[in-house]
């Protein structure tokens, strides 16, 4: 009997430590969408929200052995993001009409370096969830803020537009370089993965910049995404 029960209690274990090193050990590219905005420490100004997109590469390496599911992730993604807002008034002006519109876009692209650390619980056979806390490197690829207005009276139309890159400090741009976006940012972020089958991930996480990317500007946002582990 005491023999039957070691070669089961050895058996739990081997699987216990196949199971951990499963969602501790592998690779994987992923897709999130993260909602995003700009905060501002500037007294009666709202925060300004923007869509990002990002694609990347993941790899979880296990740091503990395979009896301690503890976990470092580190990989890379290029993540776009869009600010887009317009406004249209219109009104008449002895006895003709006048209608103003104005637009402002702005276009992001960055390559991001996540380190995360973290610990798998195994929930059930072939599903784990994966909690990390870790830190974030941001190299600002692009910045281009394009504001465009029109004014129509009757049938004349006129339309004017101009375009500068928010990570360039010169005359035909930011123009001053405490107006001039920070290339290089320094973040933190924490969130789970959901890991289905070995072969799945569904993930959320919250992220926020320890270094502005302008003055007085932070910017915050959310992870959610799904990824496929090889």
């Amino acid at each position: 009997m005491k023999a039957k029960h070691l070669l089961a209690v050895a058996a739990l274990c081997l699987f216990s430590s196949h199971a951990s090193a499963q969602s501790t050990d592998w690779n994987g590219i992923y897709f999130q969408y993260n909602p995003s905005w700009f905060t501002f420490n500037v007294s009666d100004t709202d925060n300004e929200y923007f869509h990002g997109f990002t694609l990347g590469y993941v790899k979880s390496i296990p740091v503990a052995g395979k009896n301690l599911p503890l976990f470092l992730e580190v990989g890379g993604n290029l993540q776009y993001g869009l600010y887009s807002e317009s406004r249209t008034v219109n009104k008449k002006q002895s006895g003709v009409t006048v209608k103003a519109e104005a637009s402002d876009k702005i276009h992001m692209l960055s390559l991001n370096v996540p380190v995360n650390f973290g610990y798998s619980i195994k929930l059930s056979d072939g599903l784990a969830l994966n909690p990390y806390i870790g830190l974030k490197l941001r190299l600002n690829l692009m910045g281009l803020e394009t504001i465009k207005g029109t004014v129509q009276v009757g049938n004349a139309k006129q339309t004017e537009s101009e375009t500068v890159n928010l990570y360039s400090s010169s005359e035909e741009n930011m123009g001053d370089s405490e107006l001039t976006w920070n290339r290089f940012q320094i973040g933190w972020q924490f969130g789970t993965k959901l890991i289905v089958s070995n072969s799945l991930f569904v993930e959320a996480g919250f992220g926020t910049d320890f270094s502005r990317i302008a003055k007085h500007t932070r910017t915050m946002s959310v992870n959610l995404g799904f990824g496929y582990m090889f």
